[in-house]
């Protein structure tokens, strides 16, 4: 009960009202050089900007988008018209209008946007085809970044038959029906996205008559095992505490759908069969990499886990007019956590490399050339239902106190409001979002917060939240 008044009205009573104050500030203060930008263009109507081709409308192509909209002629390509804030979405399966708060139209105020699929992608071209269209149509370019990011089991991440936010509010509206009408789940994965919806539903359904039994099952002998050892502990503490079950070296050989009045079953390698009404599959994605098979030439750059294989300038070999981020592609030298956080940084280099590119410079490599060090920040922040959680930067770890709880589910508020507001091209999220990024680089990069020492070592090559 404390830690729920002391997020709620710190973000109603004071972070909220601020944000949006300062949002309405900025706009003004902004409005005279928008303003300006936009006669330039206007007066100058023949003048050619390269072509940039973006697939993909998440974190690290609304990036890329905000930053060569201005210097290039950009094209916006995805199945939806909004960006959805997928870290915060597994609150939906218990609150599925916490949807309204995680999304925003895609931008085409200063680009193109089309809604359509990709069919293939050529170092010269992407193939697609419309929304509601049956022909195929090419769209050249100058420049492509490929930030298709991942699939994942459903309803986690979007798909192709949730164009509109309408139709995602549907998917989220029946998922949680099915969820609420359950007295049995299994949630299979230790990462971050187990526990986060192992610790939703066990915050929205606590024990007692209308509570549910909720087991989680770890391949590995602890939890978040890609964060420091503590985010771990902290979380399991929490989930054991309101009756989780928690299952260590678990593997799942063979998950089976019901049959007729059976529940779901899950046969793990010793032999034991779990059932339970509802089993979530929260394993890890797969890269979308479709797209690239369908071209020989790019396809023959794909790793066997399908990731798109980049040079050290996030190029991809053979075609160095063609950019990977994100989830899709694998930079060997960094082997990132696949992060929002993360692809962002992607987006920030390779947007810096375009504009490299077409004026003939020497083009950067990352992540010196994203962040100004040797490595990037390592940042996760893991809730722990609404008003609780943890939250690591590099060796640094918050939560799993009273205060600190409430501290960290107040940060995941602000790092998800700020977010969905710099994809929507505000300026109260763009401005904190500067501030914050070239903040946690420079903490880094000074050694004040400190990588863990494996991680400064060697590379981690972490399974990160979807």
């Amino acid at each position: 009960m404390i830690q729920r008044l002391l997020v709620v009205s710190g973000r109603e009573l004071f972070l909220r009202p601020l944000l949006v104050l300062a949002d309405y500030v900025l706009r003004l203060l902004s409005l005279p050089g928008r303003c300006v930008r936009q006669k330039i263009c206007e007066e100058d109507p023949l003048l050619r900007k390269p072509t940039v081709a973006i697939v993909g409308g998440s974190f690290a192509g609304l990036q890329a988008q905000r930053a060569l909209s201005d210097a290039f002629d950009v094209t916006l390509i995805d199945l939806k018209d909004y960006f959805e804030y997928t870290p915060g979405v597994l609150r939906c399966f218990v609150e599925p209008g916490h949807l309204r708060r995680l999304t925003t139209p895609l931008p085409r105020r200063r680009n193109r946007l089309l809604l359509a699929e990709v069919l293939e992608v050529t170092p010269s071209a992407v193939r697609l085809r419309h929304a509601g269209a049956s022909e195929e149509a090419l769209l050249e370019f100058d420049f492509l970044l490929l930030g298709c990011g991942s699939t994942y089991a459903g309803p986690i991440k979007p798909s192709a038959s949730e164009p509109s936010v309408e139709a995602r509010q549907q998917c989220w509206e029946a998922a949680a029906r099915r969820l609420s009408q359950a007295e049995s789940v299994l949630v299979l994965g230790g990462g971050p996205v187990g526990v986060e919806l192992a610790a939703e539903i066990a915050a929205a359904y606590p024990r007692g008559k209308h509570g549910k039994r909720v087991t989680l099952l770890s391949r590995g002998g602890a939890l978040c095992g890609a964060m420091p050892a503590r985010v771990g502990r902290t979380c399991a503490r929490w989930l054991e505490r309101r009756g989780v079950e928690l299952l260590f070296h678990a593997t799942v050989e063979r998950t089976d759908a019901p049959h007729g009045s059976q529940q779901p079953s899950v046969t793990l390698s010793d032999g034991r069969v779990l059932r339970a009404d509802v089993v979530y599959d929260c394993t890890g994605g797969k890269p979308n990499s479709d797209v690239v098979r369908a071209n020989a030439q790019l396809c023959a750059q794909l790793d066997a886990k399908g990731r798109l294989l980049v040079n050290d300038a996030l190029q991809v070999s053979g075609a160095p007019r063609v950019y990977g981020l994100g989830d899709v592609m694998r930079h060997a030298a960094s082997d990132e956590a696949k992060l929002g956080h993360t692809a962002e940084l992607n987006a920030h280099l390779a947007a810096d490399n375009v504009l490299r590119q077409s004026k003939g410079h020497e083009l950067l490599r990352y992540p010196e050339g994203a962040v100004g060090g040797p490595s990037s920040p390592k940042i996760f922040c893991v809730s722990l239902g609404p008003h609780d959680g943890v939250v690591a930067f590099n060796s640094l770890v918050v939560g799993g106190g009273v205060i600190s709880g409430a501290v960290v589910a107040t940060l995941k508020w602000l790092l998800e409001w700020t977010k969905v507001a710099a994809c929507a091209e505000r300026p109260v999220g763009l401005l904190f979002w500067r501030v914050a990024d070239a903040t946690s680089n420079f903490l880094t990069r000074r050694g004040i917060i400190p990588l863990p020492a494996t991680t400064a070592a060697e590379p981690a090559a972490a399974a990160g939240a979807p």
